[in-house]
């Protein structure tokens, strides 16, 4: 019934309340979710797309709460997800400048699950090859760096997994980013690479998930292509020659005192 249409309507309308435009944040983030098998019929929401994802990000950059940060968020992550055209007119519309500008406003980016789609977002627009530039312009590198220390406070399950998340989608970021040498030189001078060897070689430090795992080593070996000189020979020799299922087992059968 096009109530992408009215979505869009209450999203671009400024004289609605901030609550009100997240709440349709909130709608636009359920109704573009990857984990539902309708979204191919949402041919409507292609034609508002570039309104949407413009008064979204407007929302992220003057969002007076964490909250509606992370609504805002949680819908561009979504649509990153739906059409690849969403991440060029993140680009355009200088989205990483506002979103890494946002991971150091604790009013806005507070929790890792606002993180967790703050680097969803930056982990599809990373595709792009234009990113790369874009997110060394923004000192991006040390800022996902950062996000692989990702650390639960409160203990929960939940929390434990956006942790995880935030990690492992952080790497895959590196990794699609690294492709760009610069980025990659970037990467080693911010000790990226010993970031990475720790996340392989101690289970505590990625809360033992096997799918930070992976990614940390992939991202590895994609550093370790364009710049070798960082890593030590062992580390060579058990991360990134091997075929990746040899160094994964290796690393997923390791006990914490081999470290």
């Amino acid at each position: 019934v096009d109530g992408v249409l009215c979505l869009a309507d209450i999203l671009t309308d400024d004289s609605h309340s901030e609550a009100t435009r997240a709440e349709a944040a909130a709608v636009v983030a359920q109704v573009t979710s990857p984990h539902l098998p309708f979204t191919q019929h949402l041919s409507s929401f292609l034609e508002s797309m570039e309104e949407i994802v413009t008064a979204l990000i407007k929302l992220c950059q003057e969002a007076s709460s964490g909250e509606v940060f992370l609504l805002a968020s949680a819908a561009l992550a979504n649509i990153t997800f739906f059409d690849t055209m969403a991440c060029e007119m993140l680009l355009q519309l200088n989205a990483v400048r506002v979103l890494l500008e946002a991971c150091s406003d604790k009013q806005r980016v507070d929790t890792p699950y606002t993180r967790d789609q703050i680097v969803t977002i930056l982990a599809n627009m990373s595709v792009l090859e234009q990113c790369a530039s874009a997110i060394i312009q923004e000192n991006g590198v040390q800022l996902i760096m950062g996000m692989l220390s990702e650390k639960p406070r409160s203990g929960t399950p939940a929390e434990a997994a956006a942790c995880e998340r935030v990690q492992q989608k952080a790497a895959v970021t590196l990794a699609r980013l690294c492709r760009d040498p610069a980025v990659a030189q970037e990467a080693v001078r911010l000790s990226c690479t010993s970031r990475l060897i720790e996340l392989c070689r101690s289970p505590t430090e990625r809360n033992s998930s096997d799918a930070v795992l992976v990614a940390c080593l992939a991202a590895l070996r994609r550093l370790a292509g364009v710049c070798p000189d960082g890593l030590q020979d062992s580390d060579f020799q058990q991360l990134v020659q091997p075929r990746l299922v040899d160094s994964f087992l290796l690393c997923s059968n390791m006990e914490e005192s081999f470290v």
